[in-house]
Order: structure tokens, then sequence, then C-alpha cells
């Protein structure tokens, strides 16, 4: 199953889509594409579009790995494209603990998601909410 846009919004010059994701692994190759079809659209160059495919493989699989789906319909890609940014987030439906950077061994199989996405981004950070959490990641046009 793929993700389906669920809403796209022009506000002032910013341009908003948001798609639901199933709660799968299978979902986030779909999700990729998604992202890079919009901002091709928006006329963003190929190596922001690179970065952003990787957060959103980063920030979809961290979800999945770690929260909860958000009931009915699993994730919540979000990407605000405006004249200075493209902005990344992911919407779940909460964990146990919140997502933080870890600095674990340099040949561990895993825990670098968050230090990618610190890298990449010139802004990430976490969102609590009532029913779940949001991670996000700001990409900065250049």
């Amino acid at each position: 199953m793929s993700p389906r846009e669920t809403s796209t919004l022009d506000v002032g010059s910013a341009r908003i889509a948001s798609w639901g994701v199933p709660f799968t692994a299978a979902a986030v190759r779909s999700a990729r594409t998604n992202v890079t079809v919009a901002l091709r659209r928006c006329g963003i160059g190929q190596r922001i579009i690179d970065d952003a495919r990787l957060i959103v493989s980063e920030l979809l699989g961290n979800a999945l790995r770690h929260a909860r789906p958000i009931q009915g319909c699993g994730l919540v890609l979000t990407l605000e494209v405006d004249e200075d940014s493209v902005r990344l987030s992911v919407a779940d439906g909460g964990s146990a603990t919140l997502p933080t950077l870890l600095h674990g061994p340099e040949l561990a199989p895993n825990g670098r998601g968050l230090t990618i996405v610190r890298t990449l981004t010139r802004e990430w950070g976490v969102r609590e909410g009532k029913h779940g959490n949001t991670v996000f990641g700001v990409l900065t046009r250049a």
C-alpha cells in the first residue's frame, strides 16, 4: 500500500503537501517518490531532493521502529516548501520515549538516523503532542 496525498495547500509563497503513510516499511519507498515528485514540481535542485529523500527514510524508519501508528492512518508525512527552506516532518501516535540523538559505537549497525538528520539540516527537532509526536528536519534552499 502506498502513501496517499491527503492535502495540498498553497499559503502565500509556501507550498504544503501531506500524505497518510501506512505503518509498514514497504510504504517508505512510495513516500520518498511522492516527496521527490513534489519537490521537482517546486523547482527544487537535485542535491536538496537527495537530502530530503534520505531525511524521509530516516524519519519514517525511526517512527516505524520506535513509535505507535496514529489510529486510522498510520503516520503522516508533511512537506513544506517556501522560498528559503524545505521542511519535512513525520507525525506518529506517540512512543514510550521521545526521539533523541544516540552516540553509540562507530561500528554499531543502527542508531545513526537522527544524527544523519541533524547533519543534513539547519534545524531539527521533536514536537510532543497530546496524541503523538512530530519529528522534523529543515533543509536550507541554496
